[in-house]
């Protein structure tokens, strides 16, 4: 990997980095989901300036090349993160279904009283 390469790939993730830590105190994105992006930032430096690791952790590991060990951890991220993207929307339906209910009780409370408030004017 040419040094103009390996100065340009830090560059970018460092301002990827910035970003989220921007976007951490800009109150866009909460401190446990910026974690993962942080991590990976620092393991994407890590990679560039120790290249042979990579090469040396996909031989031991027994891929064919490093783009292939690089590629299926992209993928295992990938359904790690699609997967705690479900378990949170899970949540929040049922947060949702629930809040849904309690607001239809109250409705169905206030519509009671509003008829005893109006039967007791009329009488």
């Amino acid at each position: 990997m040419s040094l103009t390469l390996r100065i340009a790939l830090i560059v970018i993730t460092l301002i990827y980095m910035f970003l989220i830590l921007k976007s951490i105190r800009n109150k866009k994105i909460s401190v446990s989901f910026s974690i993962f992006w942080l991590i990976t930032g620092v393991a994407l430096i890590i990679c560039v300036l120790v290249p042979q690791m990579i090469e040396w952790i996909s031989n031991k590991l027994g891929f064919a090349t490093p783009s292939n060990m690089i590629f299926c951890i992209t993928i295992f991220m990938a359904f790690y993160l699609i997967f705690n993207l479900t378990i949170i929307l899970s949540k929040e339906n049922q947060k949702s279904k629930l809040l849904v209910q309690e607001v239809s009780l109250l409705k169905k409370k206030v519509e009671n009283l509003e008829e005893k408030i109006n039967e007791s004017k009329k009488s």
